[in-house]
């Protein structure tokens, strides 16, 4: 798949685009994607995904932006799972928030990318004010040269599944369901960086992921999970939290921790980049009167997510 940023200076060519801001590529952003890349295979045309570098929000309403499921970085990785051969990232700036239905319609896909079809979800909105819809789209395209397919909602649980219900399954750390709709792990990225070493000093050295700034991974608990670093995939043991048993209480301030122990890792990996795919909720976070009893409970949590059967491991190699 080829990542494109720069319009000016992309291939002119004709192009099948599935059109979204597809945070969290959950299974509904899937099937817009793939109606569009059969599109492409159909008529010899280029499969093509068309999305913005930033939530579109954080431009025209900041105060509402949501956090990311995921990253750029990540939904490019994501994306280029499905078959496509082009990932278009459009800047989202002011004078793109400023361009109506049918001028976004004209100057961009018509014009520079050469649509012959663009594929949207039901509730798609485009365009200055989120006033261009799937209809607006369709109308454009009538007049412009290209197909429009809108794809209808899909649901899941007996409700339509979006990105913010997903945020909303994520904070109460239903992973079950919050996997339905994404058809596989919720992933957290992040850098190990420094922390306090109580894990160490307890017997269970952890990593300390600092996440990206603004995105979204499960609430608070302890959480089996696969962590990529290095190009290897390990299981492991995941607190995301405020470590309650070492903070006094009414101490706990807005910064979540996420923690992890790696089973049978025992190298340095300060500075790593590493992926946490969050499988299983083991418990909620708990304070514990006794750091024994915290020990006590580590080593129980431990040998439940070693011994957990979840296609989730087997995929990567780490079946029990």
């Amino acid at each position: 798949m080829e990542l494109l940023t720069d319009l000016d200076s992309i291939a002119r060519r004709p192009r099948a685009l599935a059109m979204g801001t597809f945070d969290g590529v959950h299974i509904g952003h899937r099937e817009v994607i793939a109606r569009a890349v059969a599109g492409a295979r159909g008529h010899d045309l280029a499969a093509a995904v068309l999305t913005f570098d930033r939530h579109p929000l954080s431009v025209v309403d900041p105060g509402h932006q949501p956090r990311l499921l995921t990253p750029l970085k990540v939904k490019a990785e994501l994306i280029a799972e499905l078959g496509v051969d082009e990932l278009i990232v459009l800047e989202f700036d002011d004078e793109l928030a400023r361009l109506d239905a049918v001028g976004f319609c004209r100057r961009v896909l018509a014009q520079v990318l050469h649509a012959r079809l663009v594929v949207v979800g039901e509730n798609f909105t485009f365009a200055a004010g989120g006033r261009g819809t799937a209809a607006t789209l369709a109308g454009c395209g009538r007049s412009l040269g290209f197909e429009t397919i809108v794809i209808p909602l899909i649901a899941a649980g007996g409700r339509p599944i979006s990105s913010s219900r997903l945020r909303d399954l994520l904070e109460a750390g239903a992973l079950g369901q919050a996997r339905e709709i994404l058809g596989r792990p919720p992933r957290a990225v992040g850098v190990v960086v420094h922390g306090f070493k109580r894990g160490q000093r307890l017997g269970f050295p952890t990593a300390n992921i600092e996440a990206e700034t603004g995105t979204m991974f499960p609430g608070r608990g302890v959480y089996a999970a696969r962590l990529l670093v290095a190009g290897g995939w390990y299981r492991a043991a995941v607190n995301v939290g405020h470590n309650p048993t070492f903070v006094h209480h009414g101490d706990e301030t807005g910064v979540i921790h996420i923690e992890a122990f790696l089973l049978d890792f025992d190298d340095d990996i300060y500075g790593a980049e590493v992926h946490v795919d969050f499988v299983a909720k083991i418990r909620d976070e708990a304070a514990f009167e006794y750091v024994d009893d915290l020990v006590a409970q580590m080593r129980s949590d431990i040998d439940a997510i070693r011994a957990l059967s979840d296609a989730a491991f087997d995929e990567v190699g780490l079946g029990a």
